[in-house]
């Protein structure tokens, strides 16, 4: 399984490629038109180039496509099969709902039309369909 990286090659590309416009754009105005000592120059661009960095990547954040994975009982196709597998953490004590862990992360579920026995504890689940943030489980986990 692929893990989400927060900040991808593309978006140091485009942060390194500001630092290097701002730097020099702002470099060579403060030489040209000011009067500074060379220190006071360097101090100077340091901090409109990192002002400049830190404005991109939250303009980046801010408008960036949040990156959405397949989550438990996502499917890619209508033709996949649902392969994962949760666990039940907690709940499903008189009702037919409750937590499962699938992937490493607990998730709200409820027990798919039809299915009348209620999970034990750790009782392993077959993802037949997602609800928004809660997964629909069968006990069918061949």
């Amino acid at each position: 399984m692929r893990v989400p990286v927060r900040f991808s090659r593309e978006w140091w590309l485009v942060i390194g490629a500001t630092t290097v416009v701002i730097g020099v754009v702002a470099f060579a105005t403060l030489l040209s038109a000011t009067g500074f000592a060379v220190w006071q120059l360097l101090i100077i661009w340091a901090v409109i180039t990192l002002a400049g960095d830190v404005i991109m990547a939250m303009t980046m954040e801010a408008v960036a496509p949040v990156r959405v994975l397949a989550g438990p009982g996502d499917r890619r196709f209508d033709s996949d099969d649902v392969k994962d597998l949760a666990v039940v953490v907690s709940g499903f004590g008189s009702r037919k709902a409750g937590s499962v862990r699938v992937r490493g992360e607990i998730w709200k579920a409820r027990l798919a039309a039809g299915e009348a026995e209620l999970p034990e504890l750790g009782a392993r689940m077959r993802i037949v369909d997602r609800d928004g943030l809660t997964l629909i489980v069968s006990h069918d986990v061949d």
